[in-house]
């Protein structure tokens, strides 16, 4: 008998945070808001040959990512004192988790707004 995914998975789990940028405008000029939130989520490199070789910076470092909290494009994951962007992502698996891909940013973290 297979086992249960979901509880496989609960013992790889780190602590992560997940950062959300959204544009806010202040007295008119147009800001970055940043909502921080600590999750926690599996984390591992990405399988590089199941990446569209056609847009993969071979520079940067790529991680794929499974979280209970849905995940999606754009939003930021940060890891090991890195933050990666989510550049792919699916639905959430039947076992309860999203799976997303990371790409390394490369850019000063993302700080929360005060």
């Amino acid at each position: 008998m297979l086992p249960n995914m979901a509880e496989v998975l609960l013992e790889w789990e780190v602590p992560v945070t997940l950062k959300t940028v959204t544009k806010v405008t202040v007295d008119f000029v147009e800001q970055n808001s940043v909502i921080v939130i600590p999750i926690s989520a599996v984390v591992q490199p990405a399988e590089m040959d199941k990446l569209n070789p056609d847009t993969i910076d071979w520079s940067r470092r790529y991680l794929q990512i499974h979280s209970r909290v849905e995940l999606k494009n754009g939003q930021f994951i940060e890891y090991e004192g890195e933050d990666y962007k989510i550049t792919a992502d699916k639905e959430y698996m039947k076992y309860g988790y999203s799976e997303v891909v990371g790409e390394q940013t490369k850019k000063p973290l993302l700080v929360a707004s005060p």
